[in-house]
């Protein structure tokens, strides 16, 4: 299930939020042993402390989800309870149901809603733009709006509205995310890819990516230097490249694009 890594990480870096009474329901899912972990939750969500038996909801929801073959009455049971959940309460499991909402529209319904989905995540990051939760939703927006909303509008423009993500990403992981996303989008669209470098500059330096995403983003920094004519700079992301991924397939041409960059630039013809 695509959105269980994204919750359970969210609830570990919001810390225990009913102590430790449905750790064992997390685990379950976290098992990918969905089955038991509703049996965990449906017990949970009778405790008297609300506190315990909102989140035990909240693990109802995520379960349903995730018991496989997903149904459209699973879907639809969680969606209610996290409709509930969401407009219940300021709480954590308030802002994860506010979450979870939106990836059932992008993602569980039988027909997708970007429109709805994007709706949630906006209702998220205005109610609680620096929560974990907000932080998630941020990257899942900026696809929405570069690839599945407003197609109508030009893609720089779509770009530029999503640009200002990047003012309410309090984590560097995330705003490196963006910064990704965004080039991506410029290369998709086949814009001028000299308006990808900073983005590109901007996610080497902030994180947010995996090791493969990391070497993609080096060499691209890379090949758009050499082709702005800064050798400096394209030397650099070649070295780095070569040293992080010595095994890469894409090293034999990496080699020989660092050996034109640190070469003495070539004489101008009629030149002494």
């Amino acid at each position: 299930m695509r959105m269980l890594p994204t919750v359970l990480l969210g609830l570990l870096a919001a810390g225990s939020l009913a102590g430790g009474e449905l750790t064992a329901g997390w685990q379950a899912l976290a098992g990918y042993r969905a089955d038991e972990a509703l049996k965990i939750f449906a017990a949970g969500a009778r405790a008297p402390d609300p506190a315990v038996a909102r989140e035990a909801r909240l693990g109802q929801a995520v379960a349903l989800l995730a018991k496989q073959p997903v149904t459209a009455g699973q879907v639809d049971e969680a969606r209610r309870v996290c409709t509930a959940l969401a407009d219940g309460g300021p709480d954590d499991p308030a802002l994860a149901a506010r979450f979870l909402l939106g990836r059932i529209a992008q993602h569980h319904q039988e027909r997708p809603d970007p429109a709805e989905a994007a709706r949630q995540f906006r209702r998220l990051i205005a109610a609680a733009e620096a929560s974990t939760w907000a932080q998630s939703a941020l990257s899942r927006l900026a696809l929405l709006q570069l690839y599945a909303l407003d197609l109508a509008r030009p893609p720089a423009e779509r770009l530029a509205a999503t640009e200002k993500l990047l003012a309410q990403a309090h984590v560097p992981a995330v705003a490196g995310e963006l910064h990704v996303a965004l080039a991506e989008a410029i290369f998709f669209y086949r814009l001028p890819g000299a308006q990808a470098l900073p983005h590109l500059l901007a996610a080497e330096r902030l994180g947010g990516t995996d090791r493969v995403g990391r070497a993609d983003v080096l060499v691209q920094i890379a090949e758009l230097s050499r082709l702005a004519g800064n050798r400096a700079q394209a030397a650099k992301y070649y070295r780095q490249f070569l040293q992080e991924n010595p095994r890469d397939s894409a090293n034999y041409t990496a080699r020989r694009r660092l050996a034109d960059m640190e070469a003495p630039p070539a004489a101008a013809p009629g030149g002494r």
